[in-house]
């Protein structure tokens, strides 16, 4: 397995430029920490450098899109930046002078560090994409494996990652324990989280008894979670595994013997109480809380059993930001069931115009999907599909809405240069507040409406095997109506 990728091997010369000033970060001094580095193709003027969710540092990018930025008295740890839209996770500590050079076009695969502590977020980046990999070859392919066999291959990926691991340490004898930790968990929590992800899959397909097809140690390591890691909140593969655990362990024993709780809204209610019970660190409880609860209520068909699931988890978070938040998206939710009133949104053009979302249904049904210049591999295969239903129901108008925030130059671009149809392309004037409205959570959502912006589905998915069963339907009520129409007039 080939691991580490040529992509370390990139000019260095450019990033020394932002050293120049500090007069080689003033020899090191441990009092301070430097981050910095160059943007290409930056699609804003800065980079936001964050802790633990807080409003963090604001850095401006100079006019060769480079940035440098001296923090005094660190806290140490995992740390968010920033470049709108995409946003990654670097290891941060007391004395580190380390640097990022990225390209937007390529976020995750072009990002490299250099620097003092730049051994660690390499390690850490790298981590992060091959674990990528794996998980999308699990959902692939890995499901059909047999239990024993899945848990022998598993075990021979995590033999080979901690074979790396023990050569980072030893080559670069003074990474701190901090650091050790952090790489360490980024694959170790990914390989847990594969195992759930398997027993997931398994329990969906087969049932109960899947669970009695597994070796007996396949759940050891989940005796040595510890769900309260305050060094560990922000990593991904941490959080990942958390929610995969929960998911598990609370369908596992709400089957066996939860009986008074019923259905999906009893489900979720349980899960909400097993995270209470089993999470005492506040960031962590309430983030896993949130997760719960706003993944039922994207899913939920009921007012009332999103009040009710709403109004439970209100009474075990402890976040008021989270609960405001919560309580909006419900709201909004359920200003989008069928035979709504769409809200209407402004709309910016491609020619730079201002309009109403409501102008634009003029076919009997309208199609709106989403995308944002964040995934190349979604927008590309959302205008094909489009495109392609467009063409087997030209009575439906299939617009695209661009999500993305101050990319009105960029989303210009994008759209002239892939030669989409600029008469149905169209961004979000203010993006935040329309996907907020709209309720834009997932990349695959699909609202349709009447020519009077009545709602019919806020809820469909552009790659579900349904969905064209679906348009076929409603074409077909939509035709049904206008015949009838046409027969009484005729009378």
């Amino acid at each position: 397995m080939q691991f580490f990728s040529i992509r370390y091997l990139v000019p260095v010369t450019l990033l020394s430029c932002c050293l120049c000033c500090c007069d080689s970060f003033e020899k090191n001094d441990s009092a301070f920490t430097y981050f910095g580095g160059e943007i290409i193709n930056p699609n804003i003027n800065y980079v936001i450098l964050s802790k633990d969710n807080i409003t963090g540092d604001t850095i401006p990018l100079d006019k060769n899109n480079r940035f440098l930025h001296k923090i005094e008295n660190l806290e140490e740890g995992l740390y968010s930046f920033k470049h709108n839209p995409e946003n990654q996770v670097v290891i941060l500590e007391k004395g580190d002078s380390v640097l990022v050079r990225l390209n937007t076009l390529e976020f995750d695969e072009s990002l490299v560090f250099t620097g003092k502590g730049a051994e660690k977020n390499n390690f850490l980046i790298d981590m992060f994409l091959q674990n990528e990999k794996e998980r999308e070859r699990l959902r692939r392919t890995n499901l059909g494996l047999s239990p024993s066999y899945f848990k022998k291959h598993q075990d021979s990926l995590l033999e080979f990652k901690m074979e790396v691991y023990n050569k980072l340490i030893s080559k670069h004898k003074k990474l701190s324990d901090l650091a050790k930790k952090l790489t360490q968990a980024s694959f170790v929590f990914d390989y847990y989280t594969r195992n759930e992800m398997y027993f997931h899959g398994r329990y969906g397909i087969a049932g109960l008894v899947s669970k009695k097809d597994l070796p007996e140690s396949f759940f050891d390591y989940r005796q040595g979670i510890n769900f309260n890691d305050n060094e560990l909140k922000r990593l991904y593969s941490y959080n990942r595994y958390l929610n995969y655990y929960f998911t598990n362990s609370s369908l596992a024993d709400y089957t066996n013997d939860q009986s008074q709780y019923k259905g999906k809204t009893g489900s979720a209610i349980y899960r909400l109480n097993l995270i209470d019970s089993l999470v005492s660190h506040p960031y962590i409880k309430n983030n896993l809380l949130r997760r719960v609860t706003t993944n039922f209520l994207l899913d939920s068909k009921s007012n009332a059993d999103s009040n009710k699931v709403l109004k439970h988890y209100l009474t075990v978070s402890s976040n008021e930001k989270s609960q405001k938040e919560l309580k909006k998206l419900a709201r909004a939710i359920s200003r989008l069931r069928p035979d709504n009133m769409i809200p209407d949104q402004e709309l910016i053009t491609s020619k730079g115009e201002t309009i109403k979302l409501s102008s634009l249904f003029t076919k009997s049904i309208t199609a709106l999907y989403f995308w944002s210049m964040e995934s190349k591999e979604h927008y590309e295969k959302a205008h094909k599909k489009a495109s392609y239903l467009s063409a087997l129901y030209p009575e439906i108008d299939f617009i695209a809405v661009n999500t993305d925030d101050e990319q009105t130059k960029n989303w210009l671009k994008t759209i002239k240069r892939h030669h989409y149809n600029l008469d149905y392309e169209y961004e979000f004037k203010y993006p935040k507040c329309s996907s907020a409205e709209l309720v834009i959570h997932y990349r695959n959502k699909v609202i349709l409406v009447d020519n009077n912006g009545k709602i019919i589905n806020a809820r469909a998915n552009l790659f579900s095997s349904v969905f064209e069963k679906q348009l076929m339907k409603y074409t077909r009520l939509v035709s049904n109506v206008a015949t009838k129409k046409s027969y009484s007039s005729t009378k």
